[in-house]
């Protein structure tokens, strides 16, 4: 079995997705077989190491690299925003455009999951309202969780990927 990925519609030569947290314990290995069935190249987890120990996913990167997944750790706080983004997105960005599948995860791939995935399509020269909308689009829900986690992403865009939006204007 593999969790569900939300795959983003994108018109370049790799593959971009979020999800919600795989299943711990002893169902990881086949979660993240699964992910590798379907494709996946590279799993970003946003979760803390606290989130991993209480939902059984310290062994992640183990099983990650047993299957055959690049796995690249960035933890941010539940509801929160991530430190230190750009060099992760520009990573992310060459994956996609190297036409690797990449999927940013967090708990209910929601929030943090989407600002990983937004960061990556900013990196790639997508306006950071646009890059929102195709993340809510392949969710099927509205995201980011908050406002907060919103305006860093235009804040973001703007230092880093050069965009001024009428939405957020600085």
């Amino acid at each position: 079995m593999r969790p569900a990925l939300h795959v983003i519609a994108w018109h370049g030569p790799g593959r971009l997705a979020t999800m919600a947290h795989p299943r711990g314990g002893d169902r990881l290995a086949a979660d993240l077989a699964g992910l590798a069935t379907a494709g996946v190249d590279v799993l970003v987890s946003a979760l803390t190491p606290g989130e991993q120990r209480r939902l059984g996913l310290t062994e992640a990167p183990a099983a990650a690299r047993a299957a055959g997944i690049r796995y690249v750790p960035h933890p941010v706080p539940d509801r929160g925003v991530p430190d230190d983004a750009v060099a992760l997105g520009v990573r992310l960005a060459a994956h996609v455009r190297a036409g690797r599948f990449v999927v940013t995860q967090c708990f209910a791939g929601i929030g943090r999951s989407t600002l990983l995935a937004g960061v990556t399509l900013v990196m790639l020269g997508v306006e950071p309202e646009r890059a929102l909308a195709m993340v809510a689009e392949a969710r099927g829900l509205p995201v980011p969780d908050n406002e907060t986690q919103r305006r860093w992403l235009h804040d973001f865009a703007l230092q880093h990927g050069g965009f001024a939006t009428a939405t957020h204007p600085h």
